[in-house]
């Protein structure tokens, strides 16, 4: 089968051979999601980043990042009004953004109830240590589409999410890891996405390279015991239904 190359979930802008990169994207034609992590950021990303039809940019809020920056929420929601993939945000409860918990919380609700009522939103999500949560304000009904990215929460929260059709990216660094792999095995094929989550990826932290997807790919192969045709296929299916 043809390689079909795409990438849920990128911080395109924090690399410095971004104009290379452009280049790769381009050379292999994958479908490129490059999330940004502050209102700031997405303006100066949609003005910097050359027109292709391989990149789309995500405005996003980093849950990390609020409490840093609370008169960012303001701009988040004049520009929500615009864009259609949205990201990264969601909700970060470990130990050094707990403290934070309650701000997190607000504008979250506020961004997930502002997207549902604008409709066909692409949400690229966090949820470290706040997968419950996060769950539970997205809900059943909404109107987009939701990705999971980087997944670490328990089997319940799983199943709910799995339940409520929501969708998981995976990445590199969750192939080296027991919960990382278990993860993979149990999540149906037709839920699955990939992402590079670069430049955090350990080995994508200074050289994104493209044919990540062909190990990652690989991988997920090898997990699940599937030709690997059947798993680029799906994953290609799954990456069209998000956008349709």
């Amino acid at each position: 089968m043809k390689k079909f190359y795409f990438d849920t979930h990128v911080h395109l802008d924090l690399y410095k051979d971004f104009d290379a990169i452009i280049k790769q994207i381009n050379k292999y034609k994958s479908y490129t999601i490059a999330v940004t992590n502050l209102p700031t950021l997405y303006e100066k990303a949609l003005e910097n980043t050359p027109k292709t039809k391989y990149i789309r940019i995500a405005l996003g809020l980093h849950p990390e990042l609020i409490h840093k920056f609370p008169e960012q929420m303001e701009l988040f929601f004049e520009k929500v009004k615009e864009a259609r993939y949205i990201g990264e945000i969601g909700l970060d409860f470990s130990k050094e953004y707990l403290p934070y918990k309650d701000l997190q919380v607000e504008f979250f609700r506020k961004c997930i109830k502002e997207c549902d009522i604008l409709g066909g939103k692409i949400l690229s999500v966090h949820s470290r240590k706040a997968a419950k949560e996060v769950i539970d304000i997205i809900g059943t009904n909404f109107s987009g589409k939701v990705i999971l990215h980087w997944f670490t929460g328990n089997k319940t929260d799983f199943k709910i999410a799995i339940d409520n059709g929501y969708y998981f990216s995976i990445n590199p660094e969750m192939l080296k890891t027991n919960k990382g792999r278990d993860v993979i095995y149990n999540i149906p094929l037709e839920r699955i996405l990939i992402e590079s989550d670069g430049p955090f990826s350990k080995n994508l932290n200074t050289n994104y390279n493209i044919t990540f997807i062909d190990k990652l790919i690989e991988g997920i192969a090898e997990i699940k015991i599937l030709e690997k045709h059947i798993v680029t296929q799906n994953l290609k299916n799954n990456f069209i239904t998000i956008l349709n």
